[in-house]
């Protein structure tokens, strides 16, 4: 019987983190492309992070670059006469990227089954173990990233690229100019203060479903302990 137990406190532990890691990926996607997407949220950060005046280019612009990009993102046409070959083809890979971004909503397929088989469990212990594992991981990211962003914006651009175009010169590339590092780790900062609630969201409505008695009394069975 202690070995059943395990075994199921563990397959419930599984669930479980395989349940809220797309959600935490979904989360991370969807908010990364509507950030990106943002006219008002670029305009905001170069007003208060971008240095063009060696390139020629003045503060009263970056109103009218701001929306040109977000439009470009979002899928239509625009002015990038501003920026070089090098740089609207890296925009280029972005748009893709959000593209792809915007299919992210399938990750949450296999994060229901995996939540659904949780539930069926109705192992608490199983359940616990899955969260603490799952926000382990995620905290682990978490200090990576506070203590090596540099380290860490580069693994994520070799791992989302096949390229090496988002390797930009700040003495002639716009782009860079406009987005410094100082831009990137305040738009990481925002989007954790929006996904990091919104999957604690998922976790407790998981573990309700999980957990609750009522859910306990309609399948006939007692929790796991």
């Amino acid at each position: 019987m202690p070995a059943k137990k395990n075994r199921t406190h563990l397959f419930c532990a599984a669930a479980a983190a395989l349940c809220l890691l797309p959600v935490l990926l979904f989360a991370v996607c969807f908010t990364a492309s509507r950030m990106g997407r943002s006219a008002g949220l670029y305009a905001r950060c170069f007003h208060a992070f971008a240095d063009t005046a060696h390139l020629g280019v003045t503060e009263e612009r970056y109103n009218g670059i701001a929306r040109e990009l977000a439009q470009y993102l979002s899928g239509k046409d625009a002015d990038l006469s501003l920026f070089n070959a090098r740089e609207v083809t890296h925009l280029n890979d972005i748009r893709r990227l959000f593209r792809l971004f915007d299919r992210s909503w399938m990750l949450l397929i296999p994060a229901a089954v995996m939540g659904v088989i949780a539930i069926r469990t109705r192992d608490r212990k199983g359940f616990i173990l899955g969260l603490v594992l799952t926000a382990l991981a995620v905290g682990a990211m978490a200090v990576y990233i506070a203590l090596d962003f540099d380290g860490a914006f580069i693994a994520m651009h070799r791992l989302l690229f096949t390229n090496d175009l988002w390797l930009l010169d700040p003495r002639t590339d716009l782009l860079i100019c406009l987005m410094p590092e100082e831009m990137f780790i305040s738009l990481a900062v925002r989007l954790g203060l929006y996904v990091i609630p919104a999957w604690a969201a998922a976790a407790g409505c998981l573990g309700w479903a999980v957990c609750h008695e009522r859910i306990q009394r309609f399948t006939g069975d007692r929790p796991g302990s």
